[in-house]
């Protein structure tokens, strides 16, 4: 129990917490008066909100100058509470990188006066962009957060010398502004600790993990901020605001949810980073999100999905430059393995995190990891196409208890991203090998060289034992410096890992190689992220190391009380004080002495242990009369052994699955569980379980869906298995098989998916000929492939096919026993399968505006069959339906408008699926002359707006005329013309 005693013990955190709490209380009477929140900016309008705890009236007074505050705009206000009103007001029709003058008033309280830049227009191509970037928020009680705002803030006006909205366009919030989502977190944490610069410069948040709790379904969040009417390409964000995108001058912006990792969130992606890649005014682009990509602290806590799936997609092109994450409260930096781009922790000044509280490692794509708390600066020079991102650290989090802010916008990091850079030069493996090499061996690449002005970041080694380095054995990147972990007290400074490593040399260890041939090779990668040419590859032999990997193996993983225990061993090291224990299960070697033991002086053998008692074990391999692990360990179980059976092993769906056992030690938390085929106990969850508490029984398992299943007995709570596995299977047809498309070219490869396989090493895919009888004479298999019995997977057939309709099935363990659905394709131009519709259109060539019209007969009827509108390359499923509509009745005719210019076939789609039921019918749509039309898309859209405005002021004979903006034929471009262009645009 903490006592008095204890308290002024600890005096110099009493005072700092005093501290604290009298600043947070001046905080919370400085915001007694509205305090705007600017958020929100386009080139010609912005968002102002601000709190009160009364009155209704949401009023703003804007100007060129403080003096002249000419302009009012009332908003509205959204009571979220009784004493808590949140007003929202937007000034529309400013002028692009133009300073504003402005204040907040309802009722008599009024806000001081305030000012702000406008953004510049999209696609602006001078000048120079910053963005300040913060992380976590969360401490509510102390004003941490604000001591960062505040000294990011005077830090960015000391560097420019100039107030922070002329230096600085835009903050990036990563996440967890509040540690609750509650009104009271909104107001007192993030609203009122951004206040010294929130009033300035627009703030962009994104969700993380910690606005969820309390608010479900993000109420709070949305009434704050407002992000429903951004968009980029006219793709909508998130209908709950939590993930949307924007564009500032020649960046895109991109805020992901990682609390909410779903496919329309990943399909909303995907539009938004292709669209971005052909956007000729988009040069970069920054992702946020919340979880981040890697962390070297509390690993694995990391957005599994970004990591996986969606990098690779903001990666697709190669203006994604930075990912931005949180949720780790200190700053770290590291670069993807293979593309260009980096990814970064903006932790903040949450709950403390420091070396030695986690599981920790030490990962190849992360360079630095250093636990303060951090700000980043990221300035983007348009015209060079350059950027650069500087980190200021302000605190050690253990050292602040005493200390406060104690580092002064210390600068910790700066890296660089330039567009316009190339490759590195390809290097070489120096080393001439004649002869067989003894271990350990030194491989030495060649000097870093380039054309370029950047100099080496990193260094990859590979060797494989294969020329293809399909087969890898090393494949490690190393950068040329390495931040992890700190000195420890009393500074707690970070250390690198690489200081005395040269990163040119990759060392193979004694007996890091069993012997053997091997290739190696090595490529550079420069301080600009772009990687050498590999070097060409150098084979050698490695001699007199051993014989392969040190391994250990067990004749059997379950013993009955007494048995004698066989271990095999190989790859050792040869050493005459090498030595195999076996340790109790939950032991931990050195700490207690091995159950049994051996010495194995020779690299391969076999060595036999009795007379150990009942229960669980492992084996473990050790060195030199070490305790140094050169191998897996081994687990296995001693004592009574189960037995399991099962009076027949199919059964129907809903049908009760009935399992008896014998011989068990009765223990209280053995249990029996089901698993499917394929999967590991304790790597996921049981399908069904149930204790077993006698010694003999019938368990009983109802519910379980279709499917391939083991049951297997296990002790203790645990994963240790005593008894054999027994196999059964419910329903029937369970293993599925898919194809991406239905439709190939003659000679194209067949990807054919499947899951939920039977697990049986001769399980394959069959193909047939359509009207084909597998096992019947005449209807032999076209071809087939083995999966050496996984469940799921994906085959190839290289081989392609010739024209004609086909079908393939899983078939199992060599026979015509056919498991999965068929799943039929045709190759060439013929009709698909089961396709008897038909389809036809009204003529080949249309204008835009103009109404296409399909007919189509004999189709089934359904209720969801669809007539889908695509462009000439997609494919259905693959990508959306650019027009699409329900069928009403087995045969008809519709009218499709709304296409812009291009090349499109219809199709019709059975039941809500992607089955094609008719041949495709193609057309085309060209562009019609529509006066406003600046873009030529055959429509007037916000894109032609931007294009009038961007040439306001020019005549005829001027830079930047566009003849089609001059509506009015006066041969200037004026807001006469908009005028005009507006009017046109309400009356489509």
């Amino acid at each position: 129990m903490f006592n008095l005693k204890d308290l002024f013990r600890h005096r110099s955190w009493l005072v700092h917490g005093l501290l604290t709490c009298l600043l947070v209380g001046f905080s919370s009477l400085a915001l007694a008066n509205p305090v705007p929140y600017l958020q929100s900016a386009t080139p010609d309008s912005i968002w102002v909100s601000w709190k009160t705890a009364s009155g209704s009236d949401s009023l703003v007074e804007y100007g060129v100058t403080a003096e002249q505050l000419e302009h009012k705009v009332s908003g509205n206000v959204q009571t979220l509470a009784s004493d808590y009103l949140y007003h929202s007001v937007q000034l529309t029709g400013l002028k692009a990188e133009t300073r504003y003058f402005y204040r907040v008033t309802t009722g008599n309280q009024q806000s001081a006066t305030y000012s702000f830049m406008t953004p510049p227009a999209a696609g602006k191509n001078d000048g120079k962009l910053r963005i300040l970037v913060m992380g976590d928020h969360q401490i509510r009680n102390q004003n941490r957060y604000s001591q960062l705002v505040n000294a990011a803030k005077n830090k960015i006006e000391d560097l420019y010398g100039e107030p922070i909205e002329q230096a600085l366009n835009l903050i990036l919030n990563d996440g967890d502004q509040v540690d609750v989502g509650t009104l009271d977190h909104y107001e007192n944490l993030h609203f009122a600790q951004s206040s010294a610069i929130s009033p300035n410069v627009p703030i962009m948040t994104t969700v993380g993990n910690h606005e969820y709790y309390y608010d479900g379904n993000l109420a709070n969040y949305q009434a704050h901020f407002i992000y429903d009417g951004l968009s980029y390409q006219g793709i909508a964000p998130a209908s709950d605001e939590s993930y949307y995108s924007y564009q500032v001058g020649r960046v895109l912006f991109v805020h992901l949810n990682s609390m909410r990792t779903d496919a329309t969130q990943q399909q909303w992606l995907s539009r938004v980073i292709a669209a971005a890649d052909q956007d000729q005014q988009v040069d970069w682009i920054i992702s946020i999100i919340h979880h981040p990509y890697q962390a070297e602290q509390y690993v694995g806590d990391i957005s599994k999905t970004l990591r996986d799936s969606w990098m690779a997609i903001l990666s697709s092109t190669r203006k994604h430059v930075l990912n931005i994450g949180g949720h780790h409260h200190l700053y770290a930096r590291g670069q993807t393995r293979e593309w260009p781009t980096y990814h970064m922790i903006s932790g903040g000044t949450a709950w403390d995190q420091y070396w030695g509280q986690s599981s920790e490692v030490d990962f190849d794509d992360v360079q630095k990891t250093i636990a303060n708390w951090a700000w980043q600066l990221i300035e983007i020079d348009v015209a060079s196409r350059q950027m650069k991102v500087d980190t200021y650290a302000e605190a050690h989090p253990i050292v602040y208890k005493t200390e406060g802010f104690h580092l002064h916008s210390k600068l910790i990091d700066s890296f660089q991203r330039r567009l316009d850079g190339g490759q590195p030069n390809q290097p070489a493996i120096q080393n001439e090998i004649t002869a067989p090499v003894a271990l350990p061996y030194d491989f030495v690449s060649s000097s870093f060289s380039s054309a370029y002005p950047d100099g080496l970041n990193s260094t990859q080694f590979q060797i494989a034992d294969d020329a293809e380095f399909k087969q890898l054995r090393v494949d490690r990147i190393r950068d040329i410096e390495n931040i992890f972990g700190d000195t420890g007290a009393p500074l707690y400074e970070p250390v690198d890992l690489h200081a005395n490593v040269d990163i040119m040399t990759w060392q193979v260890p004694a007996y890091g190689l069993p012997n053997g041939q091997y290739f190696v090779r090595v490529r550079h990668r420069d301080s600009n992220m772009e990687w050498s040419p590999w070097s060409d590859s150098v084979n050698f032999e490695v001699q007199g190391s051993s014989s392969g990997d040190p391994a250990l193996k067990l004749d059997n993983n379950k013993y009955a009380s007494g048995a004698m225990v066989k271990v095999g061993y190989s790859g050792g090291r040869g050493n005459p004080t090498d030595w195999i224990g076996i340790y109790k299960a939950g032991d931990k070697p050195q700490s207690v002495r091995a159950t049994k033991w051996q010495y194995v002086p020779t690299p391969a053998g076999e060595l036999s242990f009795t007379g150990l008692t009942d229960g669980e074990y492992f084996v473990a391999f050790f060195e030199k009369d070490s305790y140094e692990e050169i191998a897996p360990r081994q687990h296995f179980y001693m004592g009574p052994l189960v037995q399991l059976n099962m009076a027949k092993q199919h059964f129907n769906e809903q049908e009760p699955v009935v399992i008896n056992w014998q011989g068990s030690g009765a223990g209280s938390k053995d249990w029996i569980g089901i698993y499917r085929v394929g999967q590991t106990p304790g790597g996921v969850g049981s399908t069904k379980w149930q204790y077993t508490t006698s010694a003999e029984g019938t368990a009983t398992f109802s519910g379980l869906a279709k499917g391939y299943y083991f049951a297997t007995f296990m002790i203790n709570d645990g994963y240790t298995e005593i008894a054999e596995r027994i196999a059964f299977s419910v329903g029937a047809e369970i293993a599925s098989v898919s194809l991406d498309k239905q439709r190939f070219e003659q000679g194209e490869a067949v990807q054919v998916h499947f899951s939920n396989g039977p697990g049986i090493a001769k399980d394959y895919i069959g193909v047939f000929r359509q009207g084909a009888i597998p096992g019947q004479t005449g209807s032999e298999l076209v071809t087939y492939l083995y999966f050496d019995g996984a469940v799921a997977g994906t085959v190839n057939f290289e081989q392609g096919f010739e024209p004609g309709q086909y079908f393939l099935a899983m078939y199992t363990n060599d026979s015509y026993d056919q498991v999965s659905n068929r799943a039929c394709f045709v190759v060439g131009n013929g009709p698909l399968c089961g396709a008897v519709a038909g389809l036809s259109v009204g003529q080949q060539d249309y204008e835009t505006g103009q109404a296409v019209v399909f007919s189509w007969s004999d189709t089934p009827g359904n209720s969801k069959d669809w007539l889908g509108v695509y462009k000439i390359g997609q494919e259905p499923q693959s990508d959306y339906a650019t027009k699409w509509q329900y069928l009403s009745d087995k045969q008809g005719s519709l009218s499709i408008s709304g296409l812009t210019a291009g090349d499109y076939y219809g199709v019709v789609l059975l039941n809500d699926g992607y089955q094609e039921a008719t041949s495709r019918v193609t057309f085309s749509v060209k562009a019609a002359v529509m006066a406003g039309d600046l873009d030529g898309d055959g429509q007037l859209t916000m894109q032609d707006a931007q294009q009038l405005r961007a040439a306001f002021g020019r005549c005829e004979g001027d830079e930047g005329y566009l003849p089609g903006a001059d509506l009015q034929a006066d041969g200037c471009i004026n807001f006469v013309d908009y005028g005009k262009w507006l009017a046109l645009f309400r009356q489509q």
